[in-house]
């Protein structure tokens, strides 16, 4: 299968050097050319493992690709995606598993709703440097096609991602399992973020584990005002579960706000602040919360000049 990886996070990174390692002609595309070309020189690894691997800049990728995964940052989705269209052909799959609401949507008005399928990970992988990864614990993926129809490519990429030890499972019921991570990212992500906690420090600090659990809460009821059922004890089992077995993952916010990047806030909380807005639901834990993250992208971009 010839993939291309959009984004070399450390979820693109995990994902693209499995399929690797697997046999596949995997490329990798990132806007940072350091990236690249630290890819292109020493491969990628995972928990000290290289493999040699093959990274281009946006818009230099040619050929029509079987599957195209997309890992930027929500806020990169529509550019990033438009620099690639050439690699679309009539039966290329568009995956993308990225982090909160609408990333398909906003793929599909690019592509059409038919060629884009949707889903989930929950991997624990830290970004260590340039295409180097650590893995903390396992993980799965939960995928299904956008506009909600049974078709081949399904069965196709969810046997791939398998097949290269990322257990994957073709599931109609994706978009509560993507509104579910939200939630529980929502939660995570911005506590981590604003403490520099890891997730099994925030478990064992009373306050942090509270305002997690709390934004949690909230996110079931928003999800659940906007017709998705969301199964609230099972975001909180799976946060809890984070809590005590994923105890040194940095999210990925907290990642962000260490290297000084911008984080997902609108794409994740501001997501579902829009949806609660909407339905008229109150969320006061994770409005400050999310106007505390968007004071943090604004201190982050005026150190930075941007």
């Amino acid at each position: 299968m010839r993939v291309f990886v959009i984004g070399t996070g450390a979820m693109g990174t995990l994902f693209g050097a499995r399929l690797l390692a697997a046999g596949h002609d995997v490329t990798f595309i990132d806007a940072d050319s350091a990236r690249v070309d630290a890819i292109n020189h020493g491969g990628v690894s995972e928990n000290g493992v290289a493999i040699p691997a093959r990274a281009v800049l946006p818009g230099s990728a040619s050929g029509v690709a079987d599957l195209v995964i997309v890992f930027t940052k929500s806020m990169f989705t529509k550019v990033a995606v438009q620099q690639n269209l050439n690699l679309i052909g009539d039966t290329t799959s568009v995956l993308t598993l990225q982090n909160g609401l609408g990333n398909g949507e906003c793929i599909a008005e690019l592509v059409g709703p038919e060629k884009v399928l949707c889903g989930i990970t929950n991997w624990p992988a830290d970004l260590l440097g340039h295409g180097r990864i650590h893995v903390g614990g396992e993980g799965s993926v939960k995928l299904w096609s956008l506009d909600g129809s049974e078709r081949p490519a399904i069965a196709t990429v969810t046997s791939a991602l398998n097949n290269a030890g990322l257990a994957a499972t073709a599931d109609v019921d994706v978009q509560r399992h993507v509104w579910e991570k939200v939630i529980f990212n929502a939660a995570l992500n911005g506590v981590a973020a604003l403490t520099r906690l890891t997730v099994g420090q925030i478990g064992a600090h009373g306050p942090s584990c509270d305002m997690a659990i709390g934004i949690v809460t909230e996110g079931i009821k928003i999800a659940k005002a906007v017709g998705i059922q969301a199964d609230g004890k099972a975001v909180h089992a799976n946060v809890e579960f984070a809590m005590l077995h994923h105890c040194d993952h940095k999210p990925s916010m907290l990642q962000d706000v260490e290297a000084g990047r911008p984080m997902e806030v609108d794409s994740i909380q501001g997501g579902l602040l829009a949806a609660a807005r909407s339905s008229g639901v109150d969320a006061p834990l994770l409005n400050a919360c999310a106007s505390l993250l968007r004071g943090l992208n604004h201190a982050s971009a005026l150190r930075a000049g941007r």
